[in-house]
């Protein structure tokens, strides 16, 4: 399916996108085509089309969404006729801007600086927006929700090695072993990951940690696992075959947890359950967050620097998903209105050091008179 660009150009000429776009949402979202390697989108408000290097010309031509794709080679020879050198891919698309006419083009903040450099010296005008150059990539199709759910099966079934590896240790001077082996982050990350290759889908940094570890919510974890103290799980899977991420995060206890962490989680999960009834559309995401922030104040947990450490509430309580693990729009600080199809988590979090982090994570899309909820696995402290 052919992207249209999604926003007025004004007097630009068009948008240019240059990278690979293995790591470029807006690039395979304009394109459909996964590669390694840097390529170019040009798109008017008629046209789009492809600059890729010659040994994925016949692969971009078969799978690409775009009304044309153009090879280096066939760019270079028009470019060599002005010089005895074998021109570079920057020549070759300054080349192809130029039989297009190009003089203003609107580009991404992340486009290549020595490219940049190049386009400028050939007062060609770059207009560089700090956002998405794809607003409309916040609101998904039935097709990308089927890829967000099947990543989220994949999560799914992440936790649920990682959740049985727990519940299955024994306990011995309050660390957790299986197999006669010290049960560690890293084993259990590991785990995670062989699962999620099964089902087609990579992840990195997969936050295993425990007690004080999990305290910085982004902190991956090492090391042995302890009974009685909260461990942190977040699995945020990308599928192989469709760019889609899943997320899912739980915390749970081997044993028994004391009544201050029981409370702690009981309490995240009440926020969570607040925002998960108040989600829908034309709900403000700045409104949703400060209400997580009153609530937990509100019940005797406040956010502060203690111990030269950030203690409670301190990051938000949602983010976009699709094609990037964090994307628009934002459940925080930010001015987001909530629209029917964009998915977001819901993720409140506390966090003290001494008592430990607590974090719960659902994803879901947003819909008229509410949300759905994509996420099926259970919340239980205590296995």
């Amino acid at each position: 399916m052919k992207r249209m660009i999604g926003q007025d150009l004004g007097d630009a000429d068009g948008i240019l996108l240059v990278g690979a776009s293995e790591r470029n949402a807006d690039l395979y979202y304009a394109t459909g085509f996964l590669a390694p390697d840097p390529f170019a989108f040009v798109a008017t408000a008629k046209e789009s089309l492809m600059l890729v290097n010659d040994m994925e010309f016949d692969r971009a031509k078969a799978q690409a969404t775009v009304d044309s794709v153009h090879s280096c080679s066939q760019f270079a020879n028009q470019v060599r006729r002005d010089s005895s050198e074998r021109p570079g891919f920057n020549a070759v698309l300054l080349g192809l801007l130029r039989k297009m006419e190009f003089r203003h083009v609107r580009v991404s903040g992340d486009f290549p600086l020595g490219l940049a450099d190049t386009l400028r010296a050939e007062d060609i005008r770059l207009d560089v927006t700090d956002s998405s150059l794809f607003p409309q990539r916040a609101l998904k199709t039935d097709t990308e929700l089927a890829h967000i759910c099947e990543a989220i099966k994949a999560a799914e079934k992440g936790m649920q090695t990682a959740i049985d590896l727990i519940s299955a240790a024994d306990i011995h001077d309050r660390q957790l072993y299986v197999d006669g082996e010290l049960l560690t982050s890293e084993r259990v990350r590991q785990a995670v990951h062989h699962t999620l290759l099964d089902e087609d889908h990579v992840a990195e940094r997969t936050i295993i940690a425990c007690g004080d570890a999990a305290c910085d919510p982004h902190q991956a974890g090492s090391g042995a696992l302890n009974a009685g103290e909260a461990i942190v799980i977040d699995i945020f899977p990308r599928s192989t075959s469709y760019g889609y991420f899943g997320d899912i995060t739980r915390t749970v206890v081997k044993g028994a947890a004391n009544p201050e962490l029981q409370r702690l989680y009981e309490t995240v999960k009440q926020a969570q359950d607040l925002v998960l009834g108040a989600i829908r559309t034309g709900a403000h995401g700045a409104e949703l967050h400060r209400a997580v922030q009153a609530f937990f104040a509100d019940n005797g947990y406040e956010t502060g620097i203690r111990r030269g450490r950030n203690q409670g509430f301190f990051h938000g309580t949602g983010h976009g998903l699709g094609l990037e693990i964090h994307e628009a729009p934002k459940i925080s600080s930010g001015d987001n209105i909530l629209q029917a199809t964009q998915v977001v988590t819901v993720e409140p979090g506390l966090y003290y050091t001494g008592l430990g982090g607590v974090r719960i994570e659902d994803v879901v899309v947003v819909r008229d008179d509410g949300c759905e909820n994509l996420t099926r696995f259970p919340k239980v402290l205590e296995v």
